[in-house]
């Protein structure tokens, strides 16, 4: 992969003689019939605020120092950008619809038009590689039509780039990069996938990952990079998984095992301090957020010790010291929500009663899937002392009055879609609905998220296992006076 070589040391080059008196790209735009106040602008790890004046205008100096992806984002808004210091861009957009009107003008406006016109054919991409995970297609059908994918995406580039003439280099150079990681990605996701898709699973030929020979992934331009670090995650991941010698599932019940595992594997295999600082730091976030930090401590004081980015030892140091109050035999945090009648629901109601609660959402698909589990849960300790509550954390209220209501349709086994004809699994539990304030207060960061109450109001266990999961009847089975 010489040519990969060349292609980041030709990027790095072109960004380090890009002079660097300015610091700073100007943002500005109209966003046509408004509905929100202000927008966000996410660079890497910071959120700018884009205030929105009263004719939907906006304009800001942002702070950049090197060319960067970024997002730009509102209630019905969503565009993905690209910027480079010294530079402007406006952008015309219609609230209502982004996909409707888009246009930029200014001297990244090339740029990012070539971005919008590569993300319009993306839907009829995913079509052909989800068809080609699936029999008959081989894995060799795959990488053949993986590859046409490639070269066809170069191609339009080397066209776009004809045609308009003004690409900047530095942005061209990136793109090739997009592309090549991106076709790298599909070909290290396709046996997990190919496998999820078919009964017989297809043979993996034995030089299936060829395409990494002579792959230097100890580059950390490539972070600055989504495609490339998200390669570069998913193939950590493969690598601590293979050297545990255990399966994927039985792998990550243990989330401990997992970080412990991306703490070694990036410090065996990546000198560059920046791997260490970024990815062991998300590995961590993710952990705590999903798990909070018991159990997780030594890795965070590891961490602390070995990483070079204050910034980010000190958002861990937030969020370890924001858990304490999860922590198991803290007094739960009190809530007053409605439920599906309007009435007022507040967990003081159910005093001497254990309590075990469901943050779900009605766009959640693992969270719907747990649905059947949880219902069958609570059929077979009705009676018991203990109450089910279903607390939704959906900003549409309305669809999860429409869902509750109108019930669930129950999965096919088989096919992963709804059964039919269809059957309706009525939610009769008690079914509340809270759009922001609670599930912060509670750390509600990933759904579904479940949580065990004691009789006294105290926590047990802030992030307990699903419903699906046999272990959550051992819990509950144990729990005296239950």
């Amino acid at each position: 992969m010489k040519h990969l070589t060349t292609l980041l040391l030709i990027t790095a080059l072109l960004a380090s003689c890009k002079p660097e008196a300015k610091v700073t790209c100007l943002i500005s735009g109209t966003v046509k019939n408004a509905t929100d106040k202000q927008l966000s602008l996410i660079v890497g790890t910071r959120t700018d605020t884009l205030k929105l004046n009263a004719d939907g205008t906006f304009s800001k100096e942002i702070s950049l120092t090197k060319p960067s992806e970024a997002t730009l984002r509102g209630t019905k808004l969503y565009a993905a950008l690209f910027l480079m210091p010294g530079k402007d861009l406006a952008i015309t957009v219609d609230g209502l619809d982004f996909n409707k009107d888009l246009a930029f003008t200014g001297s990244l406006a090339a740029e990012n038009d070539f971005i919008i016109k590569k993300s319009e054919g993306a839907e009829k991409t995913y079509q052909v590689l989800n068809a080609a995970y699936k029999s008959p297609y081989t894995p060799a059908d795959y990488k053949r039509i993986r590859d046409s994918i490639r070269l066809a995406d170069l191609d339009f580039l080397g066209k776009y780039t004809s045609e308009k003439g003004s690409l900047d280099p530095v942005f061209v150079a990136r793109q090739k990069t997009v592309i090549q990681f991106g076709y790298y990605g599909d070909l290290n996701n396709y046996p997990m996938m190919a496998g999820y898709y078919n009964t017989d699973k297809p043979v993996i030929p034995a030089d299936w990952y060829s395409f990494m020979d002579g792959v230097n992934l100890d580059d950390p331009a490539l972070l600055d990079i989504s495609e490339a670090k998200y390669f570069i995650t998913s193939y950590i991941s493969a690598q601590v998984l293979k050297q545990s010698g255990k399966t994927q599932e039985e792998f990550y019940r243990n989330r401990s095992d997992a970080a412990k595992g991306t703490f070694r594997y990036l410090q065996e295999k990546f000198k560059s301090p920046e791997f260490f600082n970024l990815m062991a730091f998300e590995s961590l976030k993710g952990t705590i957020d999903s798990e909070g930090p018991t159990g997780f401590e030594e890795l965070i004081s590891e961490y602390m010790a070995k990483s070079t980015d204050e910034a980010n030892k000190k958002t861990l140091k937030e969020m370890a010291d924001g858990w304490a109050s999860m922590a198991p035999g803290q007094p739960a945090p009190v809530f007053n929500l409605p439920d599906i009648d309007g009435k007022m629901v507040s967990l003081a109601d159910f005093a001497g009663k254990y309590v075990f609660i469901d943050y779900w959402a009605t766009w959640c698909g693992p969270c719907k899937a747990e649905i059947p589990s949880y219902k069958k849960l609570i059929e077979d300790y009705k009676g018991k002392n203990i109450v089910f509550i279903s607390i939704s954390v959906d900003k549409d209220k309305a669809a999860w009055e429409k869902m509750v209501k109108e019930g669930i349709a129950e999965l096919d086994s088989e096919t992963g879609k709804p059964a039919v004809p269809a059957n309706m699994i009525q939610m009769t539990w008690l079914q509340l609905h809270d759009a922001v304030k609670y599930n912060k207060i509670w750390l509600v960061k990933f759904i579904p998220t479940f949580v065990l109450i004691d009789t006294q109001g105290k926590i047990i266990n802030a992030r307990a296992e699903r419903p699906s999961n046999p272990e959550l009847r051992k819990v509950i089975d144990a729990l005296p006076q239950i």
